[in-house]
């Protein structure tokens, strides 16, 4: 039985002035960014876009599923490993 891996990506954008958000700290990049090494790598992974993951402080944030691990302040040096993730997660579910 395989999983259905996904890579939810949170796209929220809180407006309050000082307050620290995914999308302000630059996640759709980061989005654009992963969707093509996903999409490079030939990984079927969804990736689903969610309005907010609760850890605002900690963005940009995204989160492999099901039951994967959340990367938190997510920069270019972080994708890859994501994307490494996804390889393992993806390698256990047709097992």
């Amino acid at each position: 039985m395989s999983l259905n891996v996904r890579l939810i990506v949170c796209i929220n954008e809180r407006l309050g002035i000082g307050q620290r958000s995914c999308v302000g700290s630059g996640n759709l990049d980061y989005i654009r960014e992963i969707r093509v090494m996903i999409d490079s790598a030939g990984l079927n992974v969804s990736i689903i876009e969610r309005e907010c993951l609760d850890k605002c402080e900690q963005g940009p944030v995204m989160r492999v599923a099901p039951g994967g691990k959340f990367f938190t302040e997510i920069d270019s040096s972080t994708l890859p490993v994501i994307v490494e993730e996804l390889k393992s997660f993806l390698a256990y579910s047709v097992k």
